[in-house]
C-alpha cells in the first residue's frame, strides 16, 4: 500500500501539542515501518527538519511550494491527491483538503469548542465546527487519544463508535525525567527569576484552561495560611484567548507580587522548573488528553487536576482532584498536599508508575494497525 501523511504541522518550527504528536508519531512510525511491505510519503510545503528529513528506504518526501499563507492544505495538497492518490492519508490535525482518497484516517483530539463554545474564540468554533461536518462525511476511520473524547466525537457528531480508534499519547522521555542535577536546577529558578516554594501551571494561558479559578484558589490558599505563607505560584504559556480576564484576576489579587507569569519558557527547561515545583496545577474546563500532568509525573512532581474532560481517565489514581468550577475545593487539595508529606510522596509515587504508561512508541504502535489494516 502506498500510504501518505501530511508533515505540515509535524515540521513546523515552534511546535504546540499537535505539532508534537505528529512529530514524535511519524518518528516512531518510520522506526517500526523501516523495510515493511508498504511505501510511506510525508507530504510538506517546506524543506523538512527537525530529523524528519531522515527517511528510511521505504519513506518518500513530496514538497510542494504554495505562494499564498493559507490554502495549501484545501487546495495544493488536494491537486497532489487528486493526481497521484494514495491507497491510504492520515491527516495528525482536524484540517482536510477538499479532495480525499476513500481511505482517510484523521486525528480529531477534542471536540470542546461543541459543549463550551464560551471558551473559544467565535471564529475558532465556525472553523471547528465545519471542519468535523467534513470528517464526519467524509473520514473512514477517527484517530483519538481518550476513551472520553471518543464518546464525546461519537454522541456529539453522530459518527459510529467503529470508525473511532482511541491512541493515547506519549511523552519524551528522555527529556522528562527525574533531575539530580540541583545546580542545574537552581541556575534554571535564577534565569526565570522563580522563587521557592511555588506552584506551577503549564499551557496556553487563556479561557479553556481555567486559569482564573486558580488564582482565585491560589489567593484562598494564601489567605488560610496566614501571615508569612512563602508560596508563589508560576503560570507557564503563551497568552490565548480570554487573556484579559486572567491580567485583571491577577491585578486584583492581593498577592499579586507573586505570581509569576513567565510566558514562553524553553521546553529544555521545564523538567527543572517541574522538579522545583511543589506541585503542577492543571485546572482545565476542557482537555482531550493532557500531555502536562504526565510530563510533570514524569518529573516526579505531584499533580493536582481538574476532574473535568478526560483527566480522570488519563491520570487515575496518581492526582489529587477537584471540581473546575470550585476555587476552594482546589485550595484544599493545596493545602493538603503541603500539609501531608506523605500526600507528596504517594503522589510521586504514583505519578512516576503512571507516566510509565505513556510513551510515543505505544501511540505509533496502535496508530499503524489503523492506518495499514483495511
Amino acid at each position: 500500500m502506498l500510504i501518505g501523511i501530511d508533515a505540515t504541522r509535524a515540521n513546523k518550527p515552534a511546535k504546540t501539542g499537535v505539532e508534537w504528536y505528529a512529530h514524535h508519531v511519524i518518528q516512531e512510525l518510520k522506526r517500526i515501518t523501516t523495510g515493511d511491505e508498504n511505501s510511506w510519503i510525508l507530504y510538506s510545503n517546506a524543506v523538512l527538519h527537525g530529523g524528519l528529513e531522515a527517511l528510511p528506504e521505504n519513506w518518500y518526501e513530496i514538497r510542494m511550494k504554495w505562494p499564498f499563507p493559507i490554502g495549501w492544505t484545501q487546495i495544493r495538497l488536494s491537486i497532489e491527491l487528486s493526481r497521484r492518490t494514495p491507497d491510504v492519508l492520515w491527516l495528525p490535525g482536524s484540517t482536510l483538503p477538499r479532495f480525499v482518497p476513500t481511505h482517510t484516517v484523521v486525528t480529531v483530539h477534542d471536540v470542546g469548542f461543541r459543549r463550551f463554545p464560551q471558551l473559544y474564540k467565535p471564529r475558532q468554533v465556525k472553523i471547528h465546527e465545519q471542519a468535523m461536518k467534513e470528517i464526519a462525511k467524509k473520514a473512514a476511520r477517527i484517530l483519538t487519544v481518550a476513551e472520553y473524547s471518543g464518546r464525546e466525537i461519537s454522541e456529539t457528531y453522530g459518527i459510529d463508535p467503529s470508525k473511532i480508534a482511541i491512541t493515547p499519547l506519549g511523552i519524551d522521555h528522555e527529556m522528562y525525567r527525574r533531575i539530580d542535577d540541583e545546580a542545574a536546577t537552581e541556575e534554571c529558578l535564577r534565569r526565570v527569576q522563580l522563587p521557592q516554594p511555588f506552584f506551577i501551571a503549564i499551557g496556553r494561558l487563556e479561557a479553556k484552561k481555567n486559569i482564573t479559578t486558580l488564582l482565585k484558589a491560589f489567593n484562598s490558599f494564601k489567605a488560610r495560611l496566614g501571615v508569612g505563607n512563602p508560596y508563589h505560584l508560576a503560570l507557564v504559556g503563551p497568552r490565548g484567548f480570554g487573556y484579559e480576564a486572567i491580567a485583571d484576576e491577577i491585578a486584583r489579587s492581593p498577592y499579586r507580587s507573586e505570581i509569576h507569569v513567565l510566558g514562553y519558557v524553553p521546553e529544555a527547561d521545564i523538567p527543572y522548573l517541574l522538579h522545583a515545583a511543589r506541585a503542577l496545577i492543571h485546572p482545565s474546563w476542557v482537555e482531550g488528553f493532557g500531555i502536562p500532568p504526565i510530563e510533570a509525573m514524569a518529573c516526579g512532581c505531584p499533580v493536582i487536576a481538574s476532574n473535568a474532560a478526560s483527566l480522570p481517565e488519563v491520570l487515575g489514581t496518581a492526582a489529587l482532584f477537584f471540581s473546575p468550577s470550585e476555587s476552594e475545593q482546589l485550595a484544599q487539595q493545596m493545602r493538603r498536599l503541603v500539609d501531608d508529606v506523605s500526600v507528596q510522596d504517594e503522589l510521586r509515587r504514583a505519578g512516576l508508575e503512571r507516566a510509565m504508561l505513556y510513551t510515543w512508541a505505544q501511540t505509533a504502535e496502535q496508530t499503524l494497525p489503523v492506518l495499514t489494516r483495511w
